[in-house]
């Protein structure tokens, strides 16, 4: 289960990183523009590809109730980003991130502390796409990842992590 909770924390913790203070709770969405994509790593199977250019955009809105409670969504778009794979081949990568969190101040029930925020339950979706630089679909990554108040964690890849 802590390994569960702390893959969710991981794969989600630069865009908590991102987010807006609890000074700027309520306001409008935080852009966060052409932020550098190189570096990042997909494992598919015995593939694993490594990003080597490009950017993403991340977009969050973070709100505090006057009760306490705490919610944000955040989304994760790719531009124009590369990799490339242990033989050299190249590939384009497309696709997002979508997340949200919140916290229940009346219930009080704390699953995860991410950066200072405690989370009651949370979702985090991904969706990338790797296109060979011939054409043509390469392989993806889909992932769906929700924990509940009660600590129930669901891992569910709808769609494959392979390579053709």
């Amino acid at each position: 289960m802590r390994n569960r909770v702390a893959a969710l924390a991981a794969m989600s913790a630069l865009a908590l990183a991102l987010s807006a203070s609890p000074a700027l709770a309520g306001s409008p969405a935080e852009h966060f523009r052409s932020i550098p994509a190189a570096g990042l790593a997909f494992a598919c199977g015995p593939t694993t590809l490594t990003t080597t250019s490009g950017t993403m955009d991340i977009v969050t809105r973070t709100d505090t109730s006057t009760s306490g409670n705490w919610i944000q969504t955040g989304t994760v778009t790719l531009h124009h980003v590369l990799a490339v794979d242990s033989d050299s081949n190249e590939y384009d990568v497309t696709g997002t991130e979508h997340w949200g969190f919140s916290y229940n101040a009346q219930t009080g029930i704390v699953i995860a502390n991410v950066d200072g925020y405690d989370i009651s339950q949370g979702i985090t979706t991904f969706k990338f796409q790797f296109v060979g630089k011939g054409g043509g679909l390469a392989g993806s990554f889909a992932l769906v990842q929700h924990i509940s108040p009660n600590g129930n964690y669901i891992e569910f890849w709808p769609g494959s992590c392979t390579f053709a």
